[in-house]
This record gives C-alpha cells, structure tokens and sequence, in this order.
C-alpha cells in the first residue's frame, strides 16, 4: 500500500482509570511512523495526527495516577479517521458495569463517527465499550478471557474469539490484551502506509509482529488486572498447579480463606464461579498448547490438570464446540493461519 494523501486523524478517549502505557503507547506508535515516513518522503509535516480526550468528566485519572484534563469527547464535531478507546483499570463488577452505563453521550457521538466512516477500536476491558454502543452485535469479537462470562452475560448477540489477540470486521477492531496496543497500531499503520514503513516502526519499538495467539501467561497477566489481592494469589496458585487434580475446597485451604468466601470473592471480582475460572483456564491453555505444540493429546490432557481423556474432551467440546483433534486440524498455527485468524487487512 503506498502513503495515502491527507493527513490522518486519531482521537485517543481516556476515561477515568484507563492505563496509561495504553493511552500513551498508541501515540508512541504514530510518534515513530511520522518519524519514519518524514526521514522516508521529506515531508514537512506530520502524517499522523492525534487528539486526546477524555469522557464523562473533563478531569479523570489515569490507573497510575497522572491527572488528565481534556475536551469531551462527545462535544467535539471534528470527525476522525481513527478512534481508539485503552483499557481501563478493572476493579469488581458493580464499579465496571456501572461505568459501563455511564457513557450513553460517548456511545451516541461513537455511532455518528462510525457512520461517517471512522475506524473504531479498543483494548482490553474496553472492549466493553464498543459492545455497550451495539458495535459487535451479530458480529465477531475479542475481549479478556477472564471477563469471558459478563461479556457473553451482557452481549449475547456476539461470536466471542476471545483467545485471539485482535479481532477486526467492519472497521470495529477489538484486542483483547492490555499491552495489545502496539499489534494494535502495526494494524492500523497498515491501512495508511507501506509495509517497509510498518516494519521499520515494529523494528524501532521491537514490536514482535508474530504476537499472534495469548499464551497461557498472557492469559494469567490479563486476568491479574484487578486490585483483590486474594483473587489474585488464587490465580497465581491455580496456574502454578494446574497440572494437579485439586477441588475448591483444598484451593480455599491453601489460601486461608472459607471455600465460602472464595466463592463470593471470585463472583464479585471475575463474575465468575472458581470452578468456572479453573476450567476456563485449562481449557485456554489446551486450545493454545494445541495450536502452536505437536504435543501428542494426552500430554496436553496431563499438562492442563485431567487425568481422562472422556472427560477432557467432552469439556473440550462445549467450550469450543468442537473436539480437540479436529481443532488441532482447523487452528494449529501456520503463516496461513495467522493472518487469517487475526482478520488483518493488508
């Protein structure tokens, strides 16, 4: 694709709680392609161009503390080539849904953009965002694993692909990790310029451009971002001994706590159950191992903590609706496969 002739808008949303590496890394992204392509085509002046905003209030926090105060996003008239929303700190799930049905003005004012043609795309837990404004009804979709069940709860009009980092269709782009924002930008960057001129970016920020399916310890690392802290130490612990057989009571046990509290803790912060988690967990793990391993089935079977080939496989099948050779034929990596499964548009 050669360098199209105008300048390209971004608006970046910032709403309270939103992380800052995200915010911040995006622009970064087209801080190095304008560097690029100005060393490239001695242009003058900047290709990309970006705004920020913020939404709901002026003033808002980032999840590391840097006050930001920006216009209102639903109060601008410019129209833009690219929106992108980065994910926002999650904390139980009264606060998150309650934010959620607080930002009806930004929905309304994404839709219009939307119409008139701009790209619009999130991150992380703000996936919930584009969801809420109806964006992936009847559509394709990816969002943290761990939010898995509120998600298909609340939007049940969506086919989730949430083991998948980035999920695009109808200029609606979804990632699913919370560091996802720079495949995120390679993306976008791709629709607007050459491919040498994406490549030097990924090669100047060491952007692995292979990134394409969640490793189990991505899939940890974004279920970890909350603040409880025993919610926590039970997920670090069940992805220590997955391969081990043990029940919620001992897993309760281990951390000090009644299998009672464990229970509601789980439902407040992941609105899931621990036995869900775990089995969300193992069934992840598996689909991935399957993916990108030639380990044999029960070698996977062993790894992610089942001792029965039956009953593994049954499980296997209502996640995915599929047993797990056949997705092993349909999914196990291949450069075909990756671009395919990623839904980038070159």
């Amino acid at each position: 694709m050669g360098i199209t002739v105008t300048m390209v808008n971004f608006a970046i949303i910032a709403i309270d709680g939103c992380y800052g590496s995200s915010l911040h890394g995006l622009a970064d992204v087209l801080v190095v392609a304008n560097a690029h392509l100005k060393k490239a085509h001695n242009e003058t002046k900047p290709f990309f161009n970006w705004q920020f905003f913020t939404s709901g209030n002026n003033e808002i926090k980032t999840s590391n503390g840097l006050t930001m105060n920006h216009e209102l996003a639903e109060h601008s008239e410019q129209q833009f080539d690219v929106i992108f929303i980065p994910g926002i700190l999650y904390e139980n799930v009264k606060t998150f849904t309650k934010k959620l049905s607080s930002h009806s003005a930004l929905y309304q004012w994404l839709i219009k953009q939307h119409q008139s043609g701009a790209i619009i795309c999130a991150n992380c837990t703000s996936t919930f965002f584009l969801a809420e404004a109806g964006f992936i009804n009847n559509k394709t979709s990816t969002t943290v694993w761990w939010l898995e069940h509120l998600y298909k709860q609340r939007y049940p009009l969506t086919h989730l692909k949430f083991d998948q980092l980035i999920v695009e269709q109808d200029n609606i782009i979804t990632a699913s990790a919370a560091t996802s924002h720079f495949q995120l930008g390679l993306l976008l960057l791709k629709k607007f310029v050459p491919e040498n001129i994406v490549q030097l970016v990924a090669k100047t920020m060491l952007i692995d451009t292979r990134k394409i399916n969640i490793s189990p310890e991505q899939l940890l690392s974004q279920a970890r971002e909350h603040n409880n802290k025993l919610i926590q130490n039970a997920q670090e612990w069940i992805n220590q001994h997955m391969h081990e057989t043990f029940t919620i009571k001992q897993l309760s046990k281990r951390l000090a706590t009644s299998e009672r509290t464990l229970v509601r803790q789980f439902k407040k912060v992941l609105a899931t159950t621990p036995l869900k988690y775990v089995q969300n967990l193992r069934i992840n793990t598996a689909k991935y191992l399957l993916e990108t391993s030639d380990l044999n089935l029960d070698r996977i079977i062993e790894k992610v903590g089942y001792k029965d080939r039956s009953t593994f496989s049954k499980l296997f099948s209502q996640h995915t609706g599929i047993p797990p050779m056949s997705y092993r034929r349909q999914f196990h990596k291949t450069d075909k496969n990756q671009v395919k499964q990623t839904h980038i548009k070159r």
